[in-house]
């Protein structure tokens, strides 16, 4: 590191063109300038600048050493404001970990309107798992459904999510009247488990009430697209956020099953790792997506 002082010290000296000017622009002594000069003549075994009482002049070995430190002293500078534009706008990759039917229902048209208005950005999207180390592999942020346990993480609120319970049309029909909890008992269920074990299915009421169903699982997977398309195929009923089938319910492929019965509220967040300075990037990304998804 000394060495590299000493270099950009002789680089300054070549262009001010003195020892005096050199000291000036670098907040120096003179004496110090002429001191880092002299140790690193010694510790190259060369002689790099000739000192008349009136003028300095570079030797052939200061020639050869002065090409370098200039191309050292310009990469110096680019490495400076490449950092900076890091600070002044959002560019690079952007690493986001997500849910792959969230992603596809809401990260996706965001960034349609996102990433316009940052030429210089690309978004990165991964179904990772929920307990990823977000550190560890790089990512910058990602959507969490669910508590955080996580401390090292900040997480901000987007929102709440409820579970419902869906069924394929068919599939219910085949069922004789569903009206209370215990009427899921002879139908077979489908688990994502993220969210839910393979024991009993905890499930909340309208008024606040809880009930424990005991439903066969008859599918199970760590994939809520998965559970999804198990319930369409009209393999049993599965419970499922409300934001992940709100299409299948518009679209008339899912039924809800006991209405005003569900999960719990859990909360939707989008967490990103602790750090001094929040990168633009990722202030920009969850300010705006933030606002989004509010809307």
């Amino acid at each position: 590191m000394r060495l590299l002082n000493e270099l950009a010290v002789f680089s300054e000296v070549v262009e001010a063109g003195s020892f005096t000017q050199a000291a000036a622009a670098l907040g120096l002594s003179k004496a110090s300038v002429s001191e880092q000069v002299s140790r690193l003549e010694a510790q190259l075994g060369v002689q790099l600048l000739q000192r008349t009482t009136r003028r300095l002049s570079l030797t052939e070995a200061g020639e050869a050493c002065y090409r370098h430190t200039r191309r050292m002293r310009e990469e110096a500078e680019a490495a400076a404001q490449a950092a900076a534009e890091y600070h002044a706008e959002p560019v690079g990759v952007l690493r986001v970990a997500c849910p792959e039917a969230f992603s596809a229902r809401y990260i996706v048209p965001f960034a349609a309107r996102f990433l316009p208005l940052y030429p210089r950005l690309s978004l990165e999207l991964s179904e990772a798992p929920v307990h990823i180390d977000l550190i560890g592999e790089r990512f910058d942020l990602a959507i969490r459904i669910g508590e955080l346990p996580d401390s090292r993480l900040v997480a901000r609120r987007l929102g709440l999510s409820r579970s419902l319970l869906v069924a394929a049309p068919a599939y219910l029909q085949q069922l004789a009247g569903m009206a209370k909890p215990s009427d899921l008992e002879a139908a077979g269920s489908l688990r994502f488990l993220p969210l839910q074990g393979t024991d009993g299915l905890r499930i909340l009421g309208p008024d606040g009430q809880v009930e424990t169903v005991r439903i066969p699982v008859r599918l199970a997977a760590d994939s809520g697209s998965a559970v999804a398309a198990a319930a369409r195929a009209g393999i049993g009923i599965a419970m499922l956020p409300g934001w992940a089938v709100a299409g299948d319910l518009a679209a008339g492929t899912l039924v809800e099953v006991l209405p005003g019965w569900g999960g719990a509220p859990i909360p939707i967040q989008v967490v990103y790792p602790a750090q001094a300075r929040l990168s633009p990037k990722v202030r920009a990304f969850v300010d705006a997506f933030a606002e989004a998804f509010r809307s």
